[in-house]
């Protein structure tokens, strides 16, 4: 009875979710059974969005908002377009965790009539659709944290979505995230999302919800949170560009759907997820320029100041380190074609780079990994014991990595480690005289369901609580991207991922993104760099 009670329960909140699609932006049975691997286009070639709402869907967030505020569009055309867009993406990916239309087109009419009556967008996100991570805390919506016992109602607005509500932003949709938040994959008892270049694959996690919606431009922008790579990886994964602050930077109270309240040996943080590089700033700079730390104690006082970065307007060049890879993983051919890739571009653009030996990378995970379950994991299988979800592979995995039951003066000894890890790369970074590190987001590219079991590469800078963001390169998987001859392995998890890269085939079309990492509370400098370096490297 366990297991067909929450059989029913999954079942129901699929249905709701599915009934809230309108008939006609529904795909046909037969179009669902013919969908081809690759749908990054499919909202484009659907057939479902006429000229100028495809036209809507191709701008950035940053000349979407102009764009209204010029009123070249009304705010209810965008959100309708944007409305469309999202159900014919969570029909192809499986992305959506709520989907709310109506409220949303109830909220662009009335901005519409605002900006009418007063001549004046409400504020610089003005009819800007947003998505949100399931977990978000957004009023009258349910959130979780992956797990059927866990769903609640929210009753208020998380902070960051009440100062993205007072800049006029739109919201229509929550998106899926996976069991106890914790994979770098999305897959929970709404079943696994899938990357829209590839639906063979994962579009990573923990945001990608997220991502697979974005991937498929079915959100102009969304919000994120990340504590292992969970912006990050996802971005990489899907050719967009995520941001991880620093904690603290940005508000993230209000997480409704939180699996572990009251845990505090390593903090996540909320970030964007985007399109382009400058809705990166935009959306950090919407939030910050709010003054979050008059709000809540946890957010620095730290003004947002892009104006002392010295890049802008033609100033020096950033000086970059490449950390080619970690020390313990060999990232797969395809990753290190784009880093190499990113290498001679930069060098020919006249960039100063320096290598970058890597930095303790099995300590580090050794430590995060053993700060992230102090309970044992056991919260997390409560949750699921509560109506008989079983705890998929991946929980399952994650939960094994170091996890135990520890006591206080085990949390007491782990934290110290953790500082002193912290201060002793801190020492380390400001040694090698770069501004910033240029390094793979991930091992490889995104990878087939249920095999994304190697955090390092995003997990070292939570760590550390470096601010860090992702870019695509432009660059996709080849055919010339065969697999390596076997080698002599580091350990068990280089093994595994080598042989997870069977053949270039099976990762077709998938995005290739990298890293750029700056020191902590740099947050300015970082999105500063990584814009330069995204542009050199994208560039013709």
């Amino acid at each position: 009875m366990k297991t067909t009670g929450w059989m029913e329960q999954a079942a129901y909140h699929k249905s709701q979710l599915e009934a809230a699609i309108p008939g006609a932006w529904k795909l046909s049975s037969a179009a669902q059974a013919d969908l081809p691997l690759n749908v990054s286009n499919l909202v484009r070639d659907c057939g479902q969005l006429d000229a100028v709402e495809l036209e809507i869907i191709s701008l950035d967030a940053t000349d979407l908002a102009q764009a209204i505020a010029k009123r070249s569009y009304t705010a209810v055309i965008v959100t309708t377009a944007y409305a469309k867009a999202a159900a014919i993406a969570h029909q192809a990916t499986n992305c959506l965790s709520d989907y709310f239309p109506e409220e949303a087109l109830e909220r662009a009419r009335w901005l519409d009539q605002e900006l009418e009556r007063t001549g004046n967008p409400v504020g610089p996100l003005h009819g800007v659709p947003i998505s949100v991570k399931d977990q978000i805390g957004l009023k009258g919506h349910l959130a979780s944290c992956g797990f059927l016992s866990a769903i609640t109602e929210t009753k208020n607005d998380s902070l960051l979505v009440s100062i993205f509500r007072s800049a006029g932003a739109v919201f229509m949709a929550k998106s899926c995230l996976p069991q106890a938040i914790m994979h770098l994959e999305t897959d929970s008892f709404r079943g696994p999302t899938l990357n829209p270049y590839n639906r063979n694959l994962t579009p990573g996690g923990s945001s990608g919800g997220e991502s697979a919606l974005l991937g498929c431009k079915g959100s102009a922008m969304g919000i994120g949170s990340d504590i292992g790579g969970s912006i990050r990886n996802p971005c990489a994964l899907t050719g967009l560009y995520g941001f991880k602050p620093t904690v603290g930077r940005v508000p993230t109270k209000g997480g409704d759907g939180t699996a572990i309240y009251g845990q505090d040996t390593i903090y996540g943080t909320t970030g964007p997820m985007c399109r382009s590089s400058r809705d990166l700033e935009l959306w950090l700079r919407t939030i910050i320029t709010a003054e979050p730390w008059k709000r809540h104690p946890t957010v620095l006082k730290m003004p947002w100041n892009m104006g002392e970065v010295s890049y802008l307007n033609g100033g020096a060049r950033p000086k970059i380190g490449i950390l080619w890879d970690d020390g313990v993983v060999r990232p797969q051919p395809p990753i290190r074609r784009a880093i190499q890739y990113a290498v001679d571009k930069l060098k020919r653009a006249g960039f100063e780079l320096v290598d970058v030996k890597p930095y303790k990378s099995e300590e580090a995970w050794n430590i995060i990994s053993s700060l992230y379950f102090t309970d044992g994991g056991q919260i997390n299988r409560n949750y699921a014991a509560r109506t008989g979800e079983p705890l998929l592979p991946l929980t399952e995995w994650i939960l094994s990595q170091n996890t135990k039951a520890r006591s206080a003066t085990d949390i007491m000894a782990l934290n110290l480690k953790r500082d002193l890890f912290r201060a002793d790369y801190h020492n380390y970074f400001h040694s090698l005289g770069v501004d910033v590190i240029l390094c793979p987001a991930t091992p490889g590219p995104a990878p087939k369901l249920g095999t994304s079991k190697y955090w390092n590469y995003t997990s070292f800078w939570n760590l550390v609580d470096y601010p860090c963001g992702v870019f695509p390169t432009g660059l996709k998987v080849e055919f010339s991207d065969l697999p390596d001859a076997p080698y002599k392995f580091t350990g068990k998890a280089d093994e595994e991922v080598w042989k997870a890269y069977d053949s270039p085939g099976s990762f077709i079309d998938a995005p290739l993104g990298l890293q750029v990492v700056g020191a902590k509370y740099e947050e300015e400098l970082t999105l500063q760099a990584m814009g330069i370096i995204a542009e050199v490297v994208q560039g013709n």
